[in-house]
């Protein structure tokens, strides 16, 4: 059927209603696996079901940033065109150059804890000038919720984490949650100014920033295929979080409407990735980032950034929505509400 773009910005759409939870054992399931191209198996989780995105993203919009060639949208032209359990279609990043940025996003409002064993992405890389690049899960956090002092984002790569697999023209299931993740920003405790954007032993798993910050929220998810990426064209599909999975789809699959918000609007993309928040942005061009030049997983040899330039400026970082069109948790299967004006 071919690909079906969207550019949101901050337009008000109409969401989708959750839909086609995978009930094991009298709770959802979320489609967890290895970092390889097998079969994935649901497995019980704490995710309260499904929600098919189609092609105006909505919950999700496209994030603000230039994307200077990048693209979003939905299609069905990946071979196959979606993971195991995945329906008929995913989510397309296509970076063209390496100043292509290719990002969708909404607002959270959750516990970093939450996310540990929730977290979770299917990928598939259909070309890329750099073997190695796959599109990253970001979160974008607040360690610090009495002041303004606490913004930064987390992001998690597959080429940080050895356990997973980067094989070309395959699916592969990423488990985010228990993998280890970079911050664009020191965090007291965890990462500090050295260990910015992965240097120097900045990667961490989620739980070591959650002993440091036990306050630590989640405030945005961006799904990410970044600056310095160039030739990249990949797919993304079934992005499990701590309240459900986004299956990315061109129409609503048939099926009992399931716990969900179908008055949710679609959210303001929280404050943005910038260029160096991870998947590629801050990455060295040629043999830097070429296949030679990355080591399987962990950061061992790879070579850092300074990060000179890249970390976005102060009024680059946009504060969260006040809740306004804000992911609402599922009803627990109840008759959706009246929408206003409906």
């Amino acid at each position: 059927m071919g690909l079906h773009r969207a550019t949101l910005g901050r337009r008000g759409m109409v969401a989708l209603a959750a839909t086609g939870a995978l009930i094991v054992g009298g709770g959802a399931a979320a489609m967890v696996g290895t970092g390889s191209a097998e079969p994935l198996l649901p497995v019980p989780a704490p995710v309260v079901g499904t929600t098919h995105v189609l092609p105006d993203l909505a919950p999700f919009a496209q994030t603000d940033d230039d994307p200077k060639g990048g693209t979003v949208g939905v299609d069905d032209d990946l071979t196959p065109p979606a993971p195991p359990l995945g329906g008929d279609a995913a989510l397309r990043l296509e970076t063209p150059d390496g100043d292509g940025k290719a990002a969708i996003a909404k607002a959270e409002d959750s516990a970093l804890g939450e996310w540990i064993a929730t977290a979770a992405y299917s990928a598939y890389q259909n070309a890329a000038d750099n073997a190695d690049q796959f599109p990253s899960m970001q979160l974008v956090i607040d360690y610090d919720p009495d002041s303004s002092a606490g913004f930064s984002t987390l992001t998690y790569e597959p080429i940080y984490n050895a356990g997973d697999s980067r094989t070309p023209n395959a699916w592969h299931r990423y488990e985010a949650g228990m993998g280890r993740w970079c911050s664009t920003r020191a965090i007291p405790g965890v990462i500090d100014e050295s260990q910015r954007s992965c240097s120097n032993g900045g990667t961490k798993l989620l739980s070591e920033f959650v002993a440091a910050q036990p306050g630590i929220r989640v405030t945005g998810l961006v799904i990410n295929q970044g600056r310095g990426n160039p030739g990249l064209d990949a797919g993304v599909d079934l992005v499990s979080t701590p309240t459900t999975t986004y299956d990315f789809e061109l129409t609503k699959p048939a099926g009992p409407e399931m716990p969900g918000n179908p008055c949710e609007e679609p959210t303001t993309p929280p404050a943005h990735p910038g260029d160096d928040h991870g998947n590629g942005d801050d990455h060295p061009q040629g043999g830097d980032n070429g296949n030679s030049g990355h080591p399987e997983g962990g950061d061992n040899g790879h070579e850092k950034p300074d990060n000179g330039g890249h970390e976005p400026s102060h009024g680059d970082e946009h504060p969260q929505p006040d809740n306004g069109g804000h992911e609402q948790p599922g009803d627990g299967g109840h008759e959706p509400p009246h929408c206003p004006g409906s």
